[in-house]
């Protein structure tokens, strides 16, 4: 097995191999730097664009004055390149047809002036994918030149670069010279792309003005703490990579965007916060919280206004989720001191229940805010309350309530639990409620003081016949299929048995509910 001085320090014997790192590391920095305000101006295919047409500067260059004149075409050529797409954006057409149209002319025009013209001392297949082994001392002079102003002109003009990146056109109404921020950072881009060439070519080095900002961008937002991560890991790509092609006998340019490609890959996968697998973790980590915090709740409500012993069954039931999943929820609970879980018994601790009341408080205060300040329909404010109600925070529960008055009840009648106290018992409960509609002989009635809101549909029924928390009702007669009643002395209507079952009054005495049969 290879040692260590033999992988990384034996190879630093050569020449070449030191010009070559000090190469990777300026061009690694210098267009990473860059990548990141491409990436926060959303300009990806502007260095392909610019990349692609320095060929055709190379080529022209070489026509007007030999190998003297490649560095300065291919400036020239980057340069003029920005403008050009600035121009025919300004036509109307948008900005990436307008790179493409530019870059595909240039680069078609370039190799043809190379395949008639055959220019000695070229060697294409290096300006494509570069040769950062072979850098001679002039090479790495010119790179280190070209860096540096770059580096420095990005530094003595960053406010105004992140402003005019961040927001062009607040940057113009503040009063900077945008078009001139435009023209400065084409020329940046372009000597970045030309002094580039040597170490990984016209085509690769699109890689290198996108991948570092773009995996920088998965880590961090502040453009200055991207701009370093981002100039991190060019170096480490143009390092690790330049080794990987020594080794590997493979070309540089390739060698050095893979390795920046698999660090990009790696970032996307286990990033904080942005990261795929992080995104699922947390994902998954809030479907379980919201779990936990319904069956809490359900438990509550079923011990407290049902009776109702707890049993695995009868949670995993309400919940609507399989015997596994109850079970799952049922240990994290356990294991956060919020209920006591043995075999098929279940009870909550006295923190079980603190929390628990706390969720029922929010769910019925959510309901009645959806339904009396957004008007949402009565049918359907239990569905929003439910997508709504994890993600309230405490305070955002106690400015709902102070705003609606620190209701009693929610829309429905559901008594809600007042701050710091307990749920009512079941006894208190029916003693509030009164009984079921069901229950009511004929020729008695009541106010409505409940109804349930288990089904959406069922509710939607009750709100179009009217029957609502402090509707007056009265039982004209019992049928096979439900109850004949009478509304608020309207027509007597039908009820189903599912309705009686679910609408709850407080009965009138005998003679008041003759009177307004």
């Amino acid at each position: 097995m290879p040692t260590f001085t033999q992988l990384f320090v034996a190879p630093l014997e050569f020449g070449f191999m030191r010009d070559g790192l000090l190469v990777v590391l300026l061009i690694g920095v210098t267009a990473s730097v860059l990548s990141c305000l491409l990436v926060v101006r959303r300009q990806a295919l502007m260095g392909d664009a610019i990349s692609h047409c320095v060929l055709l500067g190379v080529a022209l260059g070489w026509l007007a004055a030999k190998e003297q004149g490649v560095l300065w075409g291919a400036l020239a050529a980057g340069v003029l390149s920005g403008s050009a797409i600035t121009f025919i954006e300004r036509s109307g057409i948008k900005l990436d047809a307008a790179m493409g149209i530019v870059l595909t002319a240039a680069f078609a025009l370039g190799l043809a002036i190379i395949s008639i013209v055959k220019p000695t001392g070229i060697d294409l297949f290096h300006v494509l994918l570069g040769n950062v082994l072979g850098v001679s001392a002039a090479d790495l002079e010119h790179t280190a030149v070209g860096c540096a102003l770059v580096l420095a002109t990005v530094a003595l003009l960053f406010r105004g670069l992140q402003f005019w990146s961040f927001d062009p056109v607040a940057a113009q109404v503040a009063g900077l010279p945008t078009r001139l921020l435009h023209y400065v950072f084409t020329v940046l881009l372009s000597a970045t792309v030309v002094v580039s060439i040597q170490a990984v070519g016209i085509l690769l080095v699109i890689a290198m003005l996108v991948t570092p900002g773009a995996t920088a961008w998965l880590l961090t937002r502040r453009l200055a703490p991207m701009m370093g991560v981002a100039a991190a890991i060019g170096a480490f790509s143009g390092v690790g990579g330049l080794y990987g092609s020594y080794h590997l006998d493979v070309a540089s340019g390739p060698a050095i965007v893979l390795v920046a490609s698999g660090l990009f890959v790696l970032t996307l996968l286990l990033a904080p916060r942005r990261g795929v697998l992080w995104q699922r973790w947390a994902q998954r980590r809030t479907r379980n919280g919201a779990i936990d915090d319904d069956l809490l709740k359900d438990a509550l409500l079923a011990e407290r206004e049902e009776g109702l012993a707890l049993t695995t069954a009868l949670l995993g039931e309400r919940l609507g989720v399989t015997a596994a999943t109850t079970r799952r929820s049922l240990a994290r609970l356990a294991r956060g001191g919020l209920l006591l879980w043995r075999g098929d018994r279940i009870a909550l601790t006295p923190e079980g229940e603190r929390r628990a009341t706390e969720l029922v408080r929010t769910l019925r205060l959510l309901e009645t805010y959806l339904h009396d300040v957004e008007a949402v329909p009565i049918e359907n404010i239990r569905a929003q309350a439910d997508k709504r109600e994890h993600a309230l925070s405490a305070d955002a529960v106690e400015a709902m309530a102070r705003l609606l008055g620190d209701p009693r009840t929610d829309p429905h009648g559901h008594p809600i639990p007042q701050r710091d106290a307990g749920l009512e018992g079941p006894q208190v409960l029916r003693r509030i409620a009164g009984q079921s509609l069901a229950a009511t002989i004929a020729g008695q009635g009541g106010r409505v003081s409940m109804i349930s809101d288990d089904r959406a549909d069922l509710v939607g029924e009750m709100a179009r016949l009217g029957i609502l928390p402090d509707a007056h009702v009265t039982v004209l007669a019992h049928e096979p299929d439900g109850l004949r009643v009478r509304i608020d002395h309207a027509e007597p209507a039908g009820l189903s048995a599912e309705i009686a079952r679910r609408v709850f009054v407080m009965p009138w005495p005998r003679i008041v509910a003759q009177r307004a049969a």
